[in-house]
């Protein structure tokens, strides 16, 4: 493991054009590796605790669990100067140790002393470390440079590592697989998500990784984030055509939780409340078709109302409902749509070296039938700024 972490280092260092994933070939080895390693052990032994175990019992093993490993985050929370904060966990662990029979039942929680997730990593980042590069570990999964360290501070400070010198293996031994399981179990719901949604996992899990460490690192309040290609947006570039001139699409922005109108849609839990963080919801404008004299790459004009294309019915179109920075946050966005009702597929547009991912409906249609369907989807996702696509 310390070969493979100074290997990629020096990667890290000489190389420039990708300074978060600079070994992605040996990553996706890795990772293909990992993957099937877990489909064939711990995500069937997962699925199997699932359904043999109450769901109660399941809540006290993985309360049991994180009470055991809650030292790093006490410690982590000191050492970023959250003096309060770190006091406030150390009571919530001594209490949950004592009270809480072990850990096994949460009375902090009860009595108001939330739970945090401090790691090595956060600190790090705190300290003004910068990530670098994105590690694929044998067995262990996604991680960085940066937080690599924690497995020290992970380890130190938990009982039952310590606790494995006085016991004996046959003790330890059950219970540091049943650890693992119940963590798997946690991520049976994301893992399936991305299996369903993905058009490549690997980087899928890579920026659902990376967007969840920012979650963490910014105690849930990540900075917004921002374009990395000198301002413009997807749509900026005249890439439609509905009336034979060249008409830019609308610009589009990922920035908060939710559908467009910030509202959560009415059948089930958000797509976020599994394992990962993914904030996908879009706010754009309609298109407007663009002025002779604009040249490309001028940014695309705001308008209030759909473009006319019934002078354009031997076209079909297809309907874009949002476009993203990232194919983690069409895929939140595309399974939100799916839980109502709403069938989808994600399609990636390359335009000037950058890769949106367009959530999109299945199947193109005819003018009209398109623009009624467009308008249909609008009431009834809250989704404003979808647009018609021509499809040559």
């Amino acid at each position: 493991m310390l070969a493979l972490l100074l290997a990629v280092m020096l990667s890290a260092c000489a190389t420039t054009e990708n300074n978060h994933d600079p070994v992605e070939p040996v990553n996706r080895v890795t990772d293909k590796v990992n993957d099937t390693i877990d489909r064939v052990t711990l995500k069937p032994m997962a699925q199997g605790y699932t359904a043999a175990v109450p769901k109660p019992v399941r809540t006290a093993v993985t309360n049991f669990y994180e009470n055991a490993t809650y030292l790093n985050t006490v410690l982590n929370g000191f050492l970023q100067g959250k003096g309060g904060q770190g006091v406030q966990d150390l009571v919530r662990f001594l209490i949950n140790t004592t009270l809480g029979v072990g850990g096994l039942v949460d009375v902090a929680s009860s009595m108001g002393l939330e739970r945090h997730e401090e790691d090595f990593g956060q600190t790090l980042a705190t300290w003004g470390v910068d990530q670098g590069a994105y590690i694929v570990y044998p067995l262990l999964g996604p991680n960085s440079v940066r937080n690599t360290p924690d497995f020290i501070t992970e380890t130190a400070t938990d009982p039952l590592f310590w606790a494995a010198f006085a016991l004996a293996p046959y003790v330890t031994i059950p219970v540091t697989a049943l650890k693992y399981i119940d963590k798997r179990a946690q991520l049976l719901d994301a893992s399936d998500m991305r299996d369903e949604l993905a058009l490549d996992p690997y980087i899928f899990t890579r920026e659902a990784w990376r967007q969840n460490r920012e979650y963490k690192i910014h105690d849930g309040n990540p900075p917004k984030k921002e374009s990395e290609d000198d301002g413009w947006e997807e749509d900026e570039w005249a890439e439609n055509d509905l009336d034979e001139e060249a008409a830019p699409a609308p610009k589009t922005k990922i920035h908060m939780q939710g559908m467009a109108d910030g509202s959560t849609p009415p059948d089930g839990p958000d797509v976020a409340e599994t394992a990962i963080i993914l904030p996908s919801a879009v706010e754009a404008n309609t298109p407007k078709p663009a002025d002779n004299s604009s040249s490309q790459g001028r940014g695309a004009e705001t308008a209030t109302s759909q473009v006319d294309i019934t002078t354009a019915t031997s076209k079909r179109y297809l309907i874009n409902l949002s476009s993203h920075y990232s194919e983690v946050e069409a895929a939140a966005a595309q399974g939100r749509l799916k839980r109502v009702g709403i069938q989808t597929k994600i399609r990636p547009v390359h335009i000037q070296n950058k890769t949106w991912y367009r959530v999109s409906s299945k199947e193109p249609l005819a003018s009209e039938p398109a623009k009624e369907k467009l308008e249909e989807l609008k009431t009834l996702t809250g989704l404003d700024g979808a647009w018609l696509e021509p499809i040559q």
